[in-house]
């Protein structure tokens, strides 16, 4: 018999404003979530919100987050956007978007400033972390240790931002959860390093995915862009990068991703997605109501598919990292 997975979903809970910026901040958005609870409710799925700064500091929308939550099927997580959470000593340029770039007494009073808002608004110190446009790297793994987190879930196996901005390279990570010291390389886990990670679900379609990786490196390169051959391959049907996102990959991927992750052995799946996504136009996600119809239709076509291919449990993070991380 096939064992249980867990399932695991978290929504990058944030500002209007999908381009960074420090001015004209909205969050509107968050009002979606009472829309999206009830999905959840009906699906059974105890969601993380990753909340930023800004949402956090907002009254409307923190009492919106904070009726979602009263139910008991969901927390509240840090999500650093950097460049709108003080204090705002760096220059306002995308590479100083990501946090890992940040010299690191600047990423800790970035964090701890962003703790504090989530605690008053909140009521109690947030313990899981995500950063903001997948910026994490070994200094953030520190500084997160530093202001007393005890899980990352910002590692995106299989897949390097270093062309976004500078962003870090998770190639090579490992899908599982596994432990980090916040003193190496981020993709390789350290026993009885005291921060959980728990990355988002992401891979190739086929194995060896390492090797795949390769591949696709190789034939993304600038100067082979122009051939657009990664997206041969994945027209082609031969090999596909799948993100566990209802907002960048269809059903029949992520459900095809799952099966053979499951087939495997993994005991775990996460899923993830932007709170600007569930208003249109927010997010190039979902520019009209009904590219936002679709977004909720997938979520729950998934969560049915996923259940007819394991026996399925919902967990926050939290409660997923205590149970699924490598003893300490």
């Amino acid at each position: 018999m096939t064992p249980p997975v867990t399932l695991i979903v978290s929504i990058d809970t944030e500002e209007d404003n999908w381009v960074p910026t420090r001015t004209g901040i909205t969050v509107e958005n968050v009002r979606e979530l009472v829309r999206l609870d009830r999905c959840f409710e009906r699906l059974g799925v105890r969601a993380t919100y990753f909340t930023t700064y800004q949402v956090g500091r907002q009254p409307t929308a923190a009492a919106v987050l904070r009726e979602v939550c009263d139910r008991g099927a969901a927390e509240i997580g840090a999500h650093l956007h950097p460049w709108n959470t003080p204090p705002l000593e760096e220059p306002f340029v995308p590479r100083n978007t990501m946090v890992t770039n940040l010299p690191h007494t600047l990423q800790v009073a970035k964090l701890k400033s962003l703790t504090a808002a989530l605690a008053e608004s909140f009521g109690e110190r947030p313990c899981v972390f995500r950063a903001g446009r997948w910026g994490f790297g070994q200094g953030t793994a520190g500084a997160l240790l530093e202001c007393g987190y005890a899980v990352d879930s910002s590692v995106t196996p299989f897949k390097n931002w270093q062309e976004y901005d500078d962003g870090p390279d998770h190639v090579g990570a490992p899908l599982d959860v596994y432990r980090l010291d916040g003193r190496g390389d981020v993709r390789l886990p350290v026993p009885g390093g005291r921060l959980i990670e728990l990355p988002v679900t992401s891979g190739y379609t086929r194995r060896p995915m390492a090797f795949w990786a390769r591949v696709h490196g190789t034939l993304d390169r600038p100067s082979l862009r122009r051939l657009r051959l990664v997206g041969v391959l994945s027209r082609l049907n031969i090999v596909k990068f799948v993100f566990l996102s209802p907002e960048t990959d269809s059903v029949a991927d992520m459900l095809a991703f799952s099966r053979q992750l499951v087939a495997r052995g993994v005991r775990w799946l996460h899923l993830t997605l932007h709170s600007p996504s569930l208003r249109p136009g927010l997010s190039p996600f979902t520019p009209t109501v009904g590219a936002v119809e679709r977004m909720y239709a997938q979520i729950e076509t998934y969560v049915a598919g996923l259940a007819r291919i394991a026996r399925v449990s919902f967990a926050t993070v939290s409660e997923a990292a205590g149970t699924l991380a490598p003893a300490s």
